[in-house]
């Protein structure tokens, strides 16, 4: 643990100075006032996360929030309520000491920052497809403490410190937690509102460029990864970074990865059932008995097709009070089609109509990987927490098992080969499967776009085909996912499922948008290419003006895509309206250079 923060006295530095000498020794870099000072809408905080909040168990009153910070930060009663259930654990597994843990919900935040929308399309255009952010969604991350306190009624503290932030940056938040929570035991409200103030002094999220973010004397290393990057890629970090004493540096070679390897411990005979449950966003619920476990699993299932976006609804941690607990567990209709995680034993009973339950026993007491037992129908679940480890479902895998992947795991485990190896393993395996599952999509798509003949400046511009599942079904046979992988199985019958997916769904509006995007921008090109005066040839003056306006509107319109128009082209398109203006009578063409219609 971090020695803590120093205790403020006549004697100590004050926080809020624009050096700061910690009680580790390690000076903090001095900021000046302006910037050291949090202006009221704490803007470069806010591009970071949305809060910090402190809960705590009161006996009479149960879960209350006694600490946001910022405190000028707006939480609605329904969310507050939300949030304390979401930051205790919901189970009896005791829990004792520090845990963490996160969760993903509906916050409704909007009011409470300068309009992040154009900053969050930028990011989700340019951020690896897993990581993107969604409308209305945000991640919390919990430290939660719990010890013997002979003082409190029935002899315990609980309290939880909670970190709320509309990105899934699980590596990143959670250190920043750790540090944070640690100060705030040990030095209370202050330690907060000091940590706001360093975070406020952090550069943007800025994608595919190593990052030092310093915290409490410490530089954590990181690097977000771009659209471009690799399935899992590690984070190079500027030289200059490792001058400085290794003790400051937390290097984190990756935000989001997680340990595979622990999460699906007893379950590497379900790895590809695990897959096509994701990829075709069928209904799963998974029953742990730790918010820990439970989180990390659910996050596993989530990343298993990346880079692939698992774009449906889903629940690291879910309880009983979150208002979506009626429509998630109702029988009266099919279980929704996302990824539920819960841990209280009232859900074992609550879920038996869900299709796909996974239980996921004490990691102390993992099952052996050469014992996965087989899947049993989640009608045989009892109405106890006790019913074993294993995959409940009925679900017929449309692929042959690969079984030289589990071989290799199941001897990786014999011989104690690392764990980050083991994890690397299976990430890589379904990383490369799904690619190949996406490559003859990505072929059919190309096919859907008009040839450059068909492209004509003064018609509208083309856009991409509709997706024809018939015909896209028809080119499996010869042109599918054999040409790249080894796995055997009934494909087609898995794309027949995929297409009816929110995965699909949400992939080609993403694939359609970026395409038609692009053809805007190459129809711009032809239009600053074309003569307009031979076109202007005997047309009448609402012709002109027609041509005037559209060709400002399709600038105005690649712009809104957040793509930028060369100066070139902007310098061509001028002259060509002057030409066009030149032919209307001096009124209107002062009525039209006057307007804002005109770039």
């Amino acid at each position: 643990m971090e020695a803590p923060l120093a205790q403020q006295d006549e004697s100590s530095p004050d926080l809020t100075s624009p050096a700061v000498i910690p009680a580790n020794g390690v000076p903090v870099e001095a900021v000046p006032d302006q910037k050291h000072h949090l202006p009221s809408t704490h803007q470069r905080f806010l591009e970071w996360m949305q809060c910090f909040c402190v809960v705590t168990f009161d006996l009479e009153l149960g879960q209350s929030l006694e600490v946001v910070c910022p405190s000028q930060v707006v939480i609605t009663e329904q969310d507050r309520t939300n949030i304390c259930y979401l930051a205790f654990p919901d189970s009896n597994s005791g829990c004792l000491g520090d845990t963490q843990f996160h969760f993903r919900c509906h916050l409704d935040l909007a009011g409470n920052a300068v309009d992040r929308k154009a900053t969050l399309v930028h990011y989700n255009a340019h951020c690896a497809p897993s990581l993107q952010t969604d409308s209305g969604m945000c991640y919390g991350y919990v430290y939660f403490r719990q010890v013997k306190d002979k003082n409190v009624r029935r002899g315990y503290f609980q309290k939880s410190v909670v970190l709320i932030s509309k990105y899934p940056f699980l590596n990143v938040f959670r250190e920043v937690l750790r540090l944070v929570a640690t100060e705030f035991f040990d030095n209370g409200q202050k330690a907060l509102e000091y940590a706001c103030k360093e975070i406020d002094s952090w550069s943007s999220p800025k994608i595919g460029v190593p990052l030092s973010l310093p915290l409490f004397g410490r530089n954590l290393c990181v690097t977000i990864p771009s659209l471009l990057d690799g399935a899992l890629p590690g984070a190079s970090y500027p030289s200059n970074l490792f001058t400085l004493p290794s003790s400051l540096n937390i290097p984190i070679t990756s935000i989001h990865d997680l340990d595979f390897t622990k999460s699906f411990q007893g379950f590497v005979t379900h790895l590809h059932v695990f897959w096509e449950l994701v990829l075709c966003n069928e209904p799963v619920a998974v029953i742990a008995p730790s918010p820990t476990l439970c989180s990390e699993f659910v996050q596993c299932l989530v990343w298993i097709v990346w880079p692939l976006k698992y774009n449906a609804d889903y629940r690291p941690f879910f309880t009983i009070h979150d208002p979506d607990f009626r429509d998630y567990t109702t029988k009266t209709q099919a279980a929704p089609r996302i990824i539920l995680g819960v841990t209280n034993p009232f859900f074992v009973k609550t879920l038996q109509h869900w299709p796909h339950i996974v239980r996921v026993g004490d990691s102390a007491a993992a099952a052996d990987p050469k014992s996965s037992p087989k899947p049993k129908h989640p009608q045989k679940l009892t109405n106890t927490v006790d019913f074993k480890q294993g995959l409940y479902s009925e679900y017929k895998s449309y692929l042959s098992k690969d079984s030289a992947l589990v071989k290799r795991l199941i001897k990786g485990v014999q011989a104690k080969r690392p764990v980050e190896a083991q994890s690397s393993l299976i990430k890589k395996y379904f990383f490369e499967l799904t690619q190949s599952f996406m490559i003859p999509l990505e072929r059919y798509v190309s096919t859907l776009m008009p040839l450059l003949r068909d492209i004509a400046p003064f018609k509208a511009p083309p856009t991409l085909r509709e997706f024809d599942f018939e015909e896209f079904l028809s080119t499996i046979e010869v042109a599918g996912p054999q040409l790249t992988s080894g796995t055997k199985g009934d494909w087609e019958g898995l794309y027949t499922a995929f297409l009816r997916s929110e995965n699909f769904s949400h992939w080609f509006a993403m694939k359609r948008m970026e395409i038609n995007g692009k053809l805007k921008l190459i129809h711009l090109e032809a239009l600053a290419d074309a003569d307009f005066a031979i076109w202007a040839g005997g047309k009448s003056e609402v012709e002109l003006v027609d041509v005037v306006l559209k060709t400002a509107s399709r600038v105005q319109s690649v712009r809104g895509d957040g793509t930028a128009v060369s100066s070139e082209i902007l310098s061509k398109l001028r002259r060509s309206i002057d030409v066009l203006l030149e032919k209307l009578p001096s009124d209107l063409r002062s009525v039209l250079k006057n307007s804002n219609q005109i770039f």
